[in-house]
């Protein structure tokens, strides 16, 4: 039989086990259920944080650039156009960045010229994918719809019309236009150009009017020297048209009669025809043919003739790249020779040539570089006529015939004037520079009478400074050698000009305007220099250079002086002279010449009558190699007269009349007044 009074006191133990069993498990399930809420929080802050970083995620592929097409930019590429805007592929999409690149091509084409460039905004777009954004814009560059003429009374539309770098459908540039003016005021029978642009809205192009002022191209022209001056001259009648029945055509029919002292009276008749555009091409044709009457017959008409012919594509624009040309001449000419002021010689001249040349350019419209090829063949043969004493003189027979090449650089630029090389028109006073150096071979290899080398350089520069002062400088160097230099020659001329000394108004007098009206008189100043020299060295016997009122010392008898060095002062003082009074001159010339032309034209004709008052001091000095230069022999004048112009008629039609005072001549003609008077001066 069990005791169970031995068990009692294991059974306390086992209850104080299962007692703390489940203290100790109450508290493990008590730190379990603190634990479990935190976990649950930071999962769902993760899950949150996830989905926000998908989204911003999907936003930015949204708007990420995945094409841009551009369209409309046929004068640039569209590297150039992608290199001006921020918005590219594969960046992000902004439209106000957009914007910003819109405003940049604008400006760039603007400042290259695209005057009416623009983004044509029915033609943008803006498309978005889940993949990304697609974009596209169209430039229009400023096309030009139509091109109207006005102001040619004589030239035919389609004459004024090819002359323009640009026709309807091209794209409109502001160089091109002010180039085309350029051209326009080159043509003899035109005396202004003015190109205006516009927009317009409804087509949506650019439409631009020509304006012109054609001037009178039909002249007839009459030089009576001979018969008041007793050294002889040239006795002249002409008719010419500029522009042949508005064609821009040149024509000429023209006798002259030269008659100098102790020499018997020659005669010529020539005629001339110019074509601008062969075959409406830019090629220029200009043809010559004269016959002169030997004694007092005329000799047969194939019987030594005169001609010249000449072929040109010339630089036209300054876009072209290239020009050449073709010249063919056999000229006989007298030629006289002088010592001491006396005439001792006469010869009697057969120069034939013939030459060709290509030049290739390269550059901009500012700047250019070229290079080319040259040819001539001359033979001139001289034939001693009469001889009055003696002399050096003994040009020699030559044949030459060599090729070379020629390397340039040009810097480019113009500024419009009036009044300094002619009279009212509009004239662009080159302020750039050139730099030409040619040099060639002459070789029995392809008919020379001996090898010869030469070598030219040229030498232009010309700047202004505001409206006030413009200059021009013009250096031209030749020499040909073989194993020594034998022959050089020389030529410097700087011309300055000083305008409007008195007041400001290059307005007193325009071509399409007439004289402006604000007073009974008004006056324009102009002050101009002007230095020449020309200079032989190795020419002895064979040429010789003079100095008399035909070169500019105006007062002294043509080639009275004669060496082989020469230098040549002039300043001259001009008042260009306006108002009413002029004007009224003008309109009675005018009224003279519209009753004088009546019964073949209906239309009224202006003449554009425009006179400057002249005062001016001229001083040369002339020497040569036996005769060293001194500085106290010069030949000084000074005079005073009119310099004019019938500013509407076609061609140089400048016209001078004056009396100079000769100061260096023998005590009994001193200080005697001398007339003289000349056409186709510019200076």
């Amino acid at each position: 039989m069990a005791n169970f009074g031995n068990i009692r006191p294991p059974f306390r133990t086992v209850c104080l086990i299962v007692v703390l069993s489940i203290g100790i498990q109450v508290e493990v399930l008590s730190g379990t259920a603190d634990e479990t809420p935190q976990s649950v929080i930071e999962t769902s802050e993760a899950a949150t944080a996830l989905q926000t970083r998908k989204g911003v995620l999907e936003n930015e592929v949204n708007n990420t650039v995945r094409s841009l097409v551009i369209r409309g930019n046929d004068s640039f590429s569209e590297q150039q156009i992608r290199a001006l805007m921020r918005t590219d592929v594969w960046s992000v999409y902004d439209e106000t960045v957009l914007t910003g690149d819109f405003e940049a091509i604008l400006r760039f084409y603007k400042e290259n010229g695209y005057r009416f460039a623009r983004i044509v905004e029915t033609q943008n777009y803006v498309k978005r994918f889940e993949d990304g954004v697609y974009l596209g814009f169209e430039i229009d560059e400023g096309i030009i719809g139509e091109i109207t003429v006005s102001g040619n009374t004589n030239t035919k539309e389609n004459v004024i019309l090819r002359e323009l770098l640009f026709q309807e459908g091209d794209i409109y540039i502001e160089a091109d236009k002010i180039e085309s003016e350029r051209i326009l005021r080159q043509k003899s029978y035109i005396g202004s150009a003015n190109i205006v642009p516009q927009w317009n809205a409804s087509s949506e192009t650019v439409t631009l009017h020509v304006d012109i002022t054609d001037l009178w191209s039909l002249r007839g022209a009459f030089d009576p020297l001979p018969l008041v001056n007793p050294e002889g001259g040239k006795f002249l009648i002409a008719g010419t048209d500029f522009n042949l029945l508005g064609s821009g055509h040149f024509t000429q029919f023209r006798y002259e009669g030269v008659i100098e002292r102790e020499e018997e009276t020659q005669h010529f008749i020539r005629g001339r025809y110019q074509m601008p555009r062969l075959l409406n091409s830019y090629w220029k044709f200009d043809g010559e043919f004269a016959q002169r009457l030997e004694g007092n017959t005329w000799t047969s008409f194939l019987e030594r003739p005169q001609y010249s012919f000449s072929l040109e594509r010339p630089q036209y624009s300054l876009k072209s790249r290239w020009s050449a040309s073709l010249k063919v001449s056999e000229l006989i000419h007298p030629r006289r020779w002088y010592e001491n002021g006396v005439k001792t010689d006469i010869f009697e001249g057969n120069l034939q040539t013939v030459s060709g040349s290509i030049l290739r350019y390269f550059g901009d419209r500012e700047r250019q570089n070229y290079i080319g090829l040259l040819a001539e063949s001359r033979r001139s043969r001289y034939v001693r006529l009469e001889t009055f004493g003696e002399s050096q003189a003994a040009p020699s027979d030559r044949d030459i015939s060599n090729v070379g090449i020629i390397v340039g650089r040009k810097s480019i630029a113009y500024h419009k004037t009036r009044f300094h090389r002619k009279m009212g028109q509009e004239e662009d006073f080159f302020t750039g520079s050139q730099y030409a150096l040619s040099v060639g071979y002459a070789s029995p290899l392809y008919g020379s009478d001996k090898s010869e080398s030469y070598a030219r350089f040229i030498g232009i520069s010309a700047w202004t400074r505001g409206r006030r002062i413009l200059s021009t400088t013009l250096i031209d160097l030749a020499t040909n050698f073989t194993t020594r230099i034998e022959r050089s020659k020389i030529q410097l001329q700087t011309s300055w000009y000083y305008i409007d000394v008195f007041n400001t108004g290059d307005d007193i007098y325009t071509v399409d305007k007439g004289f402006r009206k604000n007073s009974f008189f008004d006056f324009h100043q102009t002050l101009v220099a002007q230095f020449r020299t020309d200079m032989q060295f190795g020419w002895s016997g064979e040429d010789q250079v003079t100095l008399g009122s035909d070169n500019g010392l105006r007062g002294y008898d043509p080639q009275q002086f004669n060496g082989e060095k020469m230098m040549l002062i002039r300043i001259e003082s001009r008042t260009l002279c306006g108002g009413a009074f002029f004007s009224k001159i003008d309109d009675a010339l005018g009224a003279v010449a519209t009753f004088i032309v009546k019964p073949f034209i209906k239309r009224s004709v202006k003449v554009g009558l425009v006179l400057s008052a002249t005062a001016f001091i001229d001083a040369g000095y002339i020497w040569n190699g036996k005769r060293t230069f001194q500085l106290s022999e010069s030949k000084k004048s000074v005079g005073f007269g009119l310099r004019g112009s019938f500013s509407r008629v076609s061609g140089p039609s400048i016209f001078r009349i004056g009396l100079a005072f000769p100061l260096d001549v023998e005590s009994s003609s001193a200080f005697e007044p001398r007339f003289f008077y000349g056409f186709h001066q510019t200076f």
